[in-house]
């Protein structure tokens, strides 16, 4: 098992991509706290890994605030007594609209979220990680924090910024033996766009045919290279922006 004894916070962690990470943790031995804005969902991929044979925890957090991120990390560490890893996964995109049209509420709504929410996080992850002396953090950013989607300009901001704040903070961390990284899913087959297949499925196809491999990601897949990123099998990589995006982005 890649995360043996290890400890784990996956935010967002109640469906698509992020609870995929959460049981692929649990599958390769870590005890993992999810961690979602709604207590319910969360339960439901708690309960799932135990019944399947691991160890987990449900814990509602809104990664916004600053006072909840540190009860999130405080909880971990009350029940497991250590953090080893983390993936912070919790995000939203934006309506469709031109920036002209964009609500200021709208751009920072999002912002706080995939932004704010992610240095919340870090920062509270490091100092539980500097109790250690070693961890491992994955930032889940997006193919649209490499590119210009016209229409949600306050995402792309958020995505690019992620990857932003990854670098900087992978370097000022190295030292510790805590190493930070990101990846940049595609488009992925989560609740949301499988809402999109079953009621627009000319819309759903228009998604696969702008993709190299003709598909979807699978959630599965996704997490599988988090799983890599906190494992000692990445033990040389810090910093890095890593693509899982079917090729959509090839240069």
């Amino acid at each position: 098992m890649l995360l043996k004894d290890k400890v784990a916070i996956v935010t967002g962690g109640g469906q698509g991509i992020g609870e995929a990470i959460a049981k692929s943790y649990a599958k390769e031995g870590a005890k993992v706290v999810v961690v979602d804005v709604n207590y319910e969902t969360a339960s439901k991929v708690a309960n799932e890994i135990k019944n399947n044979g691991g160890e987990a925890l449900a814990f509602k957090a809104d990664v916004t605030k600053e006072s909840e991120v540190k009860a999130m990390v405080e909880f971990t560490i009350n029940n497991y007594d250590k953090l080893d890893c983390a993936c912070n996964n919790a995000g939203k995109s934006s309506a469709t609209i031109n920036l002209v049209d964009t609500p200021v509420e709208n751009f920072n709504e999002v912002l706080d979220l995939d932004v704010r929410g992610v240095f919340f996080c870090c920062q509270e992850e490091i100092k539980a990680m500097h109790q250690n002396g070693e961890g491992t953090i994955v930032n889940v950013s997006s193919t649209s924090g490499l590119l210009g989607n016209p229409g949600i300009t306050p995402y792309n901001t958020s995505k690019h910024a992620v990857l932003g704040l990854t670098k900087s903070v992978a370097l000022e961390e190295c030292k510790n033996n805590i190493r930070i990284n990101a990846i940049c899913p595609g488009v992925t087959e989560t609740p949301l766009i499988k809402n999109v297949r079953d009621n627009d499925p000319d819309t759903y196809q228009l998604f696969c045919t702008q993709i190299p491999l003709g598909r979807l990601a699978l959630p599965e897949e996704i997490a599988n290279v988090v799983v890599f990123l906190s494992s000692d099998m990445s033990s040389y990589m810090i910093g890095a922006t890593v693509v899982v995006d079917g090729g959509v982005t090839i240069e």
